[in-house]
């Protein structure tokens, strides 16, 4: 209790500003005489009235003064108190986010996807609407980081995240009623700001901002701050007016290097950026950079950048000097490699592949199976669309299977126009009164493939993307010609056994009553008569090859496409003239198909996605190559047999000379095709080490040419030009020196080509044995005449119900050099006939 009091007594002490009473003069001062002579000796002992005067309003000035003190800090604790309580009001449903959680949202933001070419060179970044790429705080230049800090947080590596002003600075802002707020005061400020809140300028969010700030200090260290920091903030633009963040997107789009190779001036031009980066930047939406009057805030603020840095004592003035007369805009990069504007046909199939594999890889993540999203259109949908932004913003790295010094020099090839047209949409067989002139150019497409891995090499979408974007090597489905005759005909009859590359065939005019239907051979109004298969689709003649098919069609040579993955239509094989490429394939298809010709009858699926990686580092899709066996490999090795000749005597002899002048190093063969009235044209060639497919035409059914007397042969041209350089700049690529190497499963034999017939069972009058290549299961048997039901049936008897013995008597083409008679008394070759000529004589 007497401490009480002893308090209470200072405090009148301190408010009288007297000499302290003792406790004897209270005690005698008990009477009012007593009081008023204790009154009179205190005015003495004062002095003057004037003395007195001072004296009182001394004593009142002062108390005044405490007491405003007094109340003033009484009314600032309790307002601080308040401001303590809000502030605690406003964080208190603040989620806590667990540690790792916090990490993750600072250190991962949207990222572009790069890319790299199969052969290792970088192709650059996928199409985003932000450019950014992710760079380690190792790789960023020194420059850049003394630049930011000396800038724009001078106390960044001795504060906890919060400056205590700029808390007071957003208090008087918020209770002011100011309609616009201060930012963040520290680079940690800034971070939370940018990766975990919204730009909303309220104290909430600032209170917020706060907390995690020092949060945020205990979850990073001050290095891993200026990293994420460096990593997230937007720069302005680059060269190609494409819009940037993070620091290593605008070393590279503004000075064309890496983070870690700016140099001084540099450095603090770009960490000077962050602060107003659309006025800074030097470069225009389109890419074009500013005039002079418009880059010159930009260079004011490197200035500033320069001057903060010296006072800092992080340059010498030497160094701010050279800084300073460096030509920053002199140093400006042109532009910035990006897929879509050098390679935008391999940037846009490259988008389609990844997308296909990521809605699967995403959908599987959420418990979903490819059968889901292949069966549910809106799951599809869904998945397609997260696909497609992750694909731009999650920052994957893709690796492709494309080479580029093949794929650069196929476009260099292509890009020659010796080997095109011109065509006006009115020539098209569907144009209507309706359609609208213009002159449309000859389109091409074309896909290298690598057959025993399945490796896209190369390819061309086409001429020009600006004009035409559709690719016309994975893209479209054009009619296949005779390139079908092989895959659906000629293939299947000889993996049935049903013949050899030596079977006589009947090249012969027929009539389907039914259909009304007469097929031509492409010389229109020729036909060949008895050749041998070899020598038919070599020369890609039609109607031995429809006979053969009335045949073919029985044995379900569909099964054929369904191992290789290509479609065909419903009840395809009811159409007698399917073989002639009445169907729809795209060239990679038609490429994957040729392919298991040269890769002993085995399909390797084509792919371009080698791998897919997330910013972690992790595989997340790795391709795993899948295989088919379509065709025996003795079928293979006869198929390539017979489409040898094509580039000797057949279709494509027209570049003879090319193939003699490189058979001794590339193994090729080929097969042509050409659709009804010239629209499409094909060219597919294979060695054992890689497949080259090419198509021409139009974008709309136009005739290449108006008749076959016209008909300028492009595509074989074009072809032939791929190829020869193709070899020229990649010989072990492809396939110098490697050659098809018989199977066991193929020997020599000889047999009676007509009758099909091993020599003991042949008979002289009706066939003449010859020497040529058998699979071990080719069917032979015995016949006793012409009119056998295996003959007629393989002469097209289903077809030609006029069809007898008699057109199966005379001379056989096996070849232009080799012909022999056949169905006479005693069948005899040319050479024979040539004998007895000169006996004659």
């Amino acid at each position: 209790m007497n401490k009480i009091n002893d308090f209470l007594d200072y405090i009148k002490h301190l408010f009288s500003k007297g000499e302290k009473t003792s406790n004897k003069e209270k005690a005698e001062s008990t009477t009012f005489k007593e009081k008023l002579s204790h009154t009179k000796t205190r005015f003495k002992k004062a002095g003057s009235p004037i003395r007195i005067s001072f004296f009182t309003a001394y004593d009142t000035i002062w108390n005044i003064i405490l007491f405003t003190v007094l109340a003033v800090s009484l009314i600032a604790i309790f307002a601080f108190s308040i401001g303590v309580g809000y502030f605690a009001s406003l964080v208190n449903d603040e989620e806590i986010q667990p540690v790792d959680e916090m990490k993750t949202a600072l250190t991962e933001m949207t990222e572009s996807t790069t890319v790299a070419f199969g052969s290792g060179e970088s192709l650059g970044t996928l199409r985003a609407d932000l450019i950014r790429e992710r760079v380690d705080y190792e790789d960023i230049s020194p420059n850049v980081i003394e630049a930011l800090v000396a800038t724009e947080d001078e106390y960044f590596y001795e504060h906890n995240g919060v400056v205590p002003k700029a808390f007071l600075r957003a208090t008087l802002q918020e209770l002011g009623g100011s309609e616009s707020g201060t930012g963040g005061s520290t680079l940690t400020q800034q971070l939370v700001k940018n990766q975990l809140l919204t730009n909303e300028s309220t104290f909430d969010r600032k209170a917020t901002e706060l907390l995690l700030a020092f949060r945020v200090e205990k979850v990073l260290s001050k290095e891993e701050i200026l990293e994420s920091y460096l990593n997230a903030v937007s720069f302005g633009r680059n060269a190609n007016g494409q819009n940037i963040a993070g620091v290593q997107a605008a070393a590279e789009g503004i000075f064309g290097k890496n983070a870690d190779e700016l140099n001084l001036a540099e450095g603090a031009f770009i960490a000077g950026l962050p602060k107003n980066p659309y006025a800074y930047t030097p470069f225009m939406q389109g890419g074009k950079v500013k005039d002079e009057e418009y880059l010159q805030p930009g260079k004011n603020r490197q200035l500033f950048v320069l001057k903060r840095m010296l006072l800092e004592d992080k340059i010498t003035q030497e160094e701010h000097d050279e800084a300073v007369e460096y030509d920053i805009y002199g140093s400006l990069t042109d532009s910035v490699t990006v897929p879509n504007q050098n390679y935008p046909f391999l940037a846009d199939e490259i988008e389609r592949r990844s997308v296909d594999i990521l809605k699967y890889y995403l959908a599987e993540e959420d418990g979903l199976t490819r059968d889901d999203v292949d069966s549910t259109p809106l799951i599809n949908q869904e998945y397609t669309t997260k696909a497609d932004s992750a694909l731009r913003n999650k920052g994957y790295h893709i690796d492709t299977t494309i080479d580029k010094s093949i794929y650069d020099k196929m476009q260099e090839v292509k890009d020659n126009a010796q080997f095109y047209g011109s065509r006006s949409s009115l020539d098209s067989t569907d144009a209507t009164e309706e359609t609208k002139e213009e002159t449309l150019e000859h389109e091409l497409g074309a896909i290298l493939k690598d057959n025993q891995t399945g490796r896209i090499l190369g390819f061309i979408g086409g001429r020009d993307h600006d004009r035409s974007s559709i690719n016309h090597a994975t893209q479209t489905s054009r009619s296949a010609g005779s390139t079908m005759k092989p895959l659906i005909n000629y293939g299947p009859a000889l993996d049935k056994g049903l013949i050899t590359p030596d079977t006589v065939l009947l090249d012969k005019f027929f009539t389907i009553e039914s259909l009304n239907y007469s097929p031509k051979n492409y010389d229109a109004d020729k036909e060949f008569g008895l050749v041998s298969a070899k020598h038919a689709l070599s020369n890609s003649y039609n109607l031995s090859t429809l006979r053969l098919w009335a045949e073919v069609k029985k044995h379900n040579p569909e099964e054929y496409f369904e191992k290789m993955n290509i479609p065909l239509p419903d009840g395809a094989t009811n159409n007698p003239s399917l073989p002639l490429g009445t169907n729809d394939i795209s060239v990679e298809n038609n490429t994957n198909a040729f392919s298991t010709f040269a890769n002993n009858g085995e399909l390797v699926e084509s792919y371009m996605i080698e791998s897919i990686t997330d910013p972690s580092g992790e595989k997340i899709y790795e391709n795993e190559s899948t295989s088919e066996q379509v065709f025996k490999d003795s079928t293979a090795y006869l198929m390539t047999d017979i489409l040898k000749e094509t580039l000797q005597t057949g279709s494509a002899y027209y570049i003879k000379d090319y193939y003699n002048s490189v058979k001794g190093t590339y193994d090729w063969a080929a097969k042509t095709g050409t659709s009804n009235n010239f629209v499409d044209s094909w060219f597919m060639g294979y060695n054992p080490k890689v497949t080259l497919g090419v198509w021409m035409g139009y974008d709309r059914n136009i005739p290449q040419v108006a008749n076959q007397d016209a008909e300028q042969h492009l595509h074989i041209y074009n072809w032939r030009n791929l190829a020869q350089a193709l070899t020229e700049i990649a010989p072990d690529k492809m396939g110098a020196y490697e050659r098809f190497e018989r199977p066991d499963s193929v020997r020599e034999e000889t047999f009676c080509a007509l009758t099909m017939e091993l020599e003991d069972d042949c008979e002289k009058k009706l066939d003449k044995p010859i020497k040529g290549l058998i699979a071990e299961d080719t069917r032979f048997e015995d016949k006793s005449s012409l009119n056998d039901p295996a003959i007629m049936d393989r002469m097209g008897d289903d077809f030609d119900s006029g069809l007898s013995a008699s057109d199966l008597m005379g001379t056989v083409t096996r070849s232009y050099d080799d012909i022999y008679r056949v169905g006479g008394s005693e069948s005899k070759s040319k050479s024979d006939d040539e004998d007895e000529d000169n006996e004659d004589d």
